[in-house]
């Protein structure tokens, strides 16, 4: 008898690491498709998530907001060159700023469904629109400047990495705001009705 236990094949434990490892990933596949199954609740969801990634890839993008408006000059012996006066940082600066707001408006908007929120996001929206525009448009008219010799800057290196980067997160952060209202003026909740409490 004592010899048939001693071969008795004991249970092996579990390593603890690939324990951790099993259950972190066993979370983060929940978690995914519990992500996944949330737009099937909740219409505005896409709609939110589009209108707030252009405040988060604005200020994402910084870096090369700064560098490119600190190449241009648009000041030529008193004169400003195309524009009433150089607004390439002020715009700038306005553009992030509706931006920020914009993603206050995208959680209210998935949060709230009503037509409120769609609203304010909208106007948010526009306004970094607006903005964002009024940037490009100073980044080509010194652009134009320099190409055609009226600017002349020393340190000016041409369409870097700095302008293509920013040129491009400009121009994909107002596609997807737009995106995000359009998608939010047609799957708000037209139910919905304030309670007074």
């Amino acid at each position: 008898m004592d010899d048939q236990n001693r071969y008795e094949e004991v249970p092996q434990k579990e390593n603890p690491v690939a324990k951790v490892f099993k259950t972190l990933g066993v979370y983060l596949k929940d978690t995914f498709l519990d992500f996944i199954q949330s737009f099937k609740y909740n219409d505005m969801k896409l709609a939110g998530i589009l209108a707030a990634i252009p405040g988060f890839a604005l200020g994402f993008f910084l870096t090369f907001h700064a560098s490119v408006v600190n190449s241009i000059t648009l000041t030529i012996g008193g004169k400003t060159y195309g524009l009433p006066f150089d607004w390439s940082g002020m715009m700038l600066f306005f553009m992030m700023l509706f931006g920020i707001l914009n993603i206050f408006g995208a959680v209210s908007m998935s949060s709230k469904k009503n037509l409120g929120s769609v609203i304010a996001t909208t106007i948010t929206s526009a306004g970094m629109i607006i903005f964002g525009a009024l940037y490009l448009v100073a980044l080509f008219v010194f652009f134009g400047g320099v190409s055609s010799g009226a600017i002349r800057v020393n340190n000016f290196k041409g369409m870097d990495i700095n302008w293509i980067m920013s040129i491009a997160s400009v121009v994909v952060s107002m596609a997807l705001a737009i995106a995000g209202v359009i998608l939010g003026f047609i799957n708000y909740d037209r139910t919905y009705e304030k309670v007074d409490r």
